[in-house]
């Protein structure tokens, strides 16, 4: 089970890896004029919630000894776990990335576009972006989540 635990480990990884990139990044491209102020300090917050959530989450499964720890509690932290990751997954992320790229076009296409160039061309490579960010993600999440069955199916078995 601890072997198992390496795919939740190295999810949560990546999420703080991500976050500290991102607070580094977005300061540097207010001063190139690509994004608002506002749009940079909207951006670092949602990248802070999601890292702030993403521990919330981890936590109870860091905490778990198994070897001293009974199935049943295992067991319960890892069928929450699972449940938290694809209800972030089917309800939360939506409702963040959704507004942020829709903003993230008209700050950066419709706003900026210099003049003569549709601003919908400009979209594309956010919206590109936001597609491979998806795919990486959601193996990620597939990661994470296989882990947390593999080890419910090794207690039930």
């Amino acid at each position: 089970m601890k072997m198992k635990t390496i795919g939740i480990n190295e999810t949560k990884r990546m999420v703080y890896g991500c976050t500290v990139f991102c607070l580094i990044i977005y300061p540097f491209s207010y001063f190139t004029h690509t994004w608002s102020l506002a749009f940079g300090i909207a951006t670092c917050l949602m990248v802070l919630f999601c890292a702030v959530a993403t521990w919330y989450m981890h936590k109870p499964v860091e905490q778990l000894n198994f070897m001293r720890d009974d199935f049943a509690t295992v067991a319960s932290v890892m069928a929450r776990f699972k449940k938290q990751y694809n209800d972030w997954l089917h309800y939360v992320t939506p409702a963040l990335i959704i507004p942020w790229l829709a903003w993230a076009c008209y700050e950066f296409a419709w706003k900026n576009a210099p003049e003569g160039i549709n601003p919908l061309w400009l979209c594309l490579p956010l919206i590109a972006g936001a597609a491979i960010g998806g795919v990486v993600g959601y193996c990620y999440h597939r990661k994470a989540v296989n882990a947390a069955q593999d080890i419910l199916d090794e207690i039930n078995n």
